[in-house]
């Protein structure tokens, strides 16, 4: 048959005729089709139905289909482990048609029943990208909804739900309901469980647990309790709530039982969600009951888990209260808020500065990193490191605030160029300052110092007097009473000591009650020592060297007895004062 069909077609092409061409080309196609069918190739359909198998059976089907028969049957006895594998095996074998589909969702249904949410969620998207038109589509929708509630993944779940429809839509108004009680809208939370249908409102476990948190919220805590009790145990761990009952025991101040129920939950967590929530819900349970160290512990844990930085911020405090503060300062740099990382490691870089902790310059090396540029303390950290011999690192700090805080940076920068002998750089970087009033007091005496450096007193005291128009900073009222009493002007020296005494300054007392008690005014020197004394003092000898005097004018043994505390020959001369008033 096949043979003859050729010769004709031999015969046609011989002609030359066009019709007869096109008539050899039809003829030549359907050949071609017969040789296929006769090969026992199937052909496909065109874009059939998402959601029905036109697929002729093949063989094996049978198989299958048994398969799917057991995986059904294993989700029905909540043999969830099983029930997956059976699912997995179809899938993979079928690979396309109805089938698949069913297999493809079961094995998202079951991922979700093992609390797998976000292997659930991977699946179950799949599935509705896949199959569109799926008569499972109602409740792969309402799962992935749910998963995405436990993966706190809100707006998705939202979105999810509005999706529900059919027999599932109650279902979904459940859900809609836990999201609107979690952004804190009660009101919402209660008018969507009153779109939900008596039964199901009465008896679903999801429903009771909303039902019983939105009590909570209300602060209606027995009818919450009483609420949650009506769920068993089992469908409480089934439906992944029992950290639901536990908050509200918590909140109802029924703490060893909310305890109770954490610890039973951690033994043997059922989700990762799960495990998370009975830890935040147990920290709670311990910071009410002041234990500080379990409080930490599970902070720890929790820590890396948490999205923001409340947590974080917890962590610090508490190794604040320890005065830990390589750890508080490690935790802060974890904290994901510039603003507040910065300003918390600059304040404990600080306070460590202060307490003259051996490792200061350990932490700032490590943590100054952090600070922004725009902060004070970033020109404090460089002088500190340059002044304990790291000096490179230093200057590479201060460096960070170019641009940025150029006035901090000068006046550092200008302070390193005095101590080095390098005047002309200084005053090129300090003489624009003069005129900025932020930064006039410090750059007028750098300025004064250098000039003082070249012995220059008389232009010193006439640039100070000029700055004194503009400002009337304490140093600048210190700084003329020194260059007066070196140019040997006592009566000026003394004049502007107690103006500077007059704004506050403790060091210019000193020297107040200093220039009286040589110019023999008793009572002039013991106002100004017992005003130095009320007032902040810096240096810790001027401090003793207060303390002395005052004791000595003034008889005060007290006073005597603190100069001996400070060492030195001022200590021997306070105490030979104490041996004499025995």
């Amino acid at each position: 048959m096949k043979n003859k069909g050729f010769m004709h077609l031999r015969v046609m092409l011989n002609t030359g005729n066009k019709i007869n061409l096109c008539f050899c080309l039809i003829f030549l196609a359907l050949c071609c089709l017969n040789i296929t069918s006769a090969f026992g190739e199937k052909t496909v359909p065109s874009s059939p139905s998402p959601s029905k198998d036109t697929t002729p059976a093949r063989p094996g089907d049978a198989k299958i289909e048994d398969k799917l028969k057991s995986a059904s049957q294993y989700l029905q006895s909540k043999n969830y482990i099983k029930a997956r594998e059976a699912y997995r095996s179809v899938y993979l074998s079928a690979k396309k048609g109805l089938l698949a589909e069913k297999s493809l969702f079961g094995m998202g249904k079951t991922d979700y029943y093992l609390k797998h949410y976000y292997e659930a969620r991977m699946n179950l998207q799949r599935f509705i990208s896949q199959y569109k038109e799926s008569e499972h589509s109602d409740e792969a929708y309402l799962l992935l909804g749910n998963a995405s509630v436990f993966l706190q993944k809100y707006t998705d779940a939202q979105q999810y739900f509005e999706r529900v429809g059919g027999a599932f839509k109650d279902s979904a108004y459940i859900g809609e309901a836990s999201l609107a009680l979690e952004s804190g809208d009660i009101a919402k939370a209660d008018s969507l469980l009153g779109k939900v249908n008596k039964k199901l409102f009465e008896n679903d476990p999801k429903a009771l647990s909303i039902r019983a948190l939105i009590y909570n919220k209300k602060g209606m805590h027995n009818e919450a309790v009483s609420t949650i009790n009506k769920i068993s145990e089992p469908a409480l761990k089934e439906q992944d709530v029992r950290t639901d009952k536990a908050r509200i025991y918590f909140d109802a101040r029924k703490i060893l039982e909310a305890e109770r129920i954490c610890k039973n939950i951690l033994s043997s967590p059922t989700s990762s969600s799960e495990k998370f929530n009975a830890k935040g819900i147990l920290l709670k349970i311990y910071e009410a009951e002041g234990k500080a160290d379990d409080v930490l512990k599970l902070s720890l844990e929790l820590a890396s888990s948490e999205k923001g930085d409340d947590l974080k911020l917890k962590i610090v405090s508490l190794y604040d209260q320890k005065n830990d503060y390589e750890n508080a300062l490690r935790y802060l740099g974890y904290v994901k808020d510039k603003d507040i990382r910065s300003s918390g490691i600059a304040k404990r870089l600080k306070d460590i500065i202060n307490s003259k902790d051996p490792k200061a310059t350990e932490y700032i090396l490590k943590y100054a990193q952090y600070i922004s540029p725009e902060n004070p303390f970033i020109a404090e950290a460089s002088k500190y490191l340059i002044e304990n011999g790291k000096k490179r690192e230093g200057t590479t700090l201060l460096k960070k605030t170019k641009g940025v805080q150029s006035g901090e940076t000068a006046l550092y920068l200008s302070e390193l160029l005095i101590s080095e002998g390098k005047h002309a750089d200084a005053k090129k970087l300090l003489e624009g300052m003069t005129f900025d009033m932020r930064y006039i007091a410090r750059a007028s005496t750098l300025m004064t110092e250098i000039m003082e450096k070249e012995g220059n007193y008389s232009s010193a005291i006439e640039y100070l007097r000029k700055i004194l128009k503009l400002s009337k900073d304490s140093r600048i009222y210190s700084m003329l009473g020194n260059l007066y009493w070196k140019t040997g002007d006592r009566t000026n020296a003394v004049k502007y000591y107690v103006m500077a005494s007059d704004t506050g300054d403790g060091a210019s007392s000193v020297k107040a009650g200093d220039s009286f008690y040589i110019k023999g005014e008793k009572k002039k020197a013991e106002h100004y020592y017992k005003k130095a004394l009320s007032q902040k003092i810096k240096d810790t000898k001027d401090l003793q060297w207060a303390r002395y005097q005052y004791g000595k004018l003034t008889g005060n043994r007290d006073y005597l007895q603190k100069a001996t505390e400070g060492g030195g020959d001022i200590s021997a001369a306070a105490a030979i004062m104490l041996g004499e008033k025995k």
